[in-house]
């Protein structure tokens, strides 16, 4: 666990992954992947963080090719604050060894939220993003147009209604975005982040982009 440096007033703690060669290969700058959690692990337990999503996910990496970071909501907030987790930007550019051109951003529900109204507000940050079963605004989806991004959410979601994410990808899609793959999954219920997060070929799409 770490703690944000001049923390915003939604965020003040997050947790660190380093690959395993990351203190040994000190010439390397290393792609980041930033993960947002989804509403059931907010709090001060940094460790509810870890058991959802990528942090889940790193349990069984050995050594996961990304500096992960991977904040903590505080409790008496219901959405991701924009403003904290901009605050938490110069933490993870200076702190760390990081190449600025492969800065991605995923999250699964209240984090695929956060996704779309992170990247629709400082898309110039991240090189692509991966939101799952999320919602936002779609008259600011046109700032995604020309950014590299996978749309995750089952039809079949009772908790985000899955029109959350068709909004967004068609309102891209209507400014001529055509950088985005939309996956919808008839069935999955609420979570669209299971398989995804699971599959090398996420991580290699991932790999792939670049500013």
């Amino acid at each position: 666990m770490k703690k944000v440096r001049l923390p915003g007033k939604s965020i003040d703690q997050y947790v660190l992954y380093t690959p395993s060669t990351y203190n040994t290969n000190t010439s390397k700058r290393w792609p980041v992947l930033i993960f947002l959690h989804g509403k059931g692990e907010r709090g001060d337990n940094i460790n509810l963080v870890k058991q959802m999503g990528i942090p889940h996910r790193l349990r069984d990496m050995s050594n996961f090719p990304f500096v992960v970071i991977a904040p903590q909501c505080k409790l008496n907030v219901n959405t991701w604050d924009v403003a904290s987790l901009n605050a938490l930007w110069p933490d993870i550019v200076r702190l760390y060894r990081i190449d600025t051109n492969r800065v991605y951003l995923t999250g699964l529900s209240m984090g695929g939220n956060g996704t779309w109204m992170w990247g629709m507000n400082d898309p110039d940050k991240f090189a692509a993003l991966a939101p799952m079963c999320g919602w936002g605004n779609p008259a600011r989806a046109c700032a995604l147009k020309d950014k590299p991004m996978k749309v995750y959410h089952n039809t079949d979601d009772d908790t985000v209604p899955v029109t959350g994410s068709r909004k967004l990808v068609n309102a891209i899609k209507a400014c001529g975005g055509k950088m985005l793959e939309y996956i919808e999954k008839p069935t999955g219920g609420h979570d669209a982040w299971s398989t995804p997060y699971y599959d090398v070929k996420f991580y290699e799409w991932l790999l792939k982009q670049s500013k």
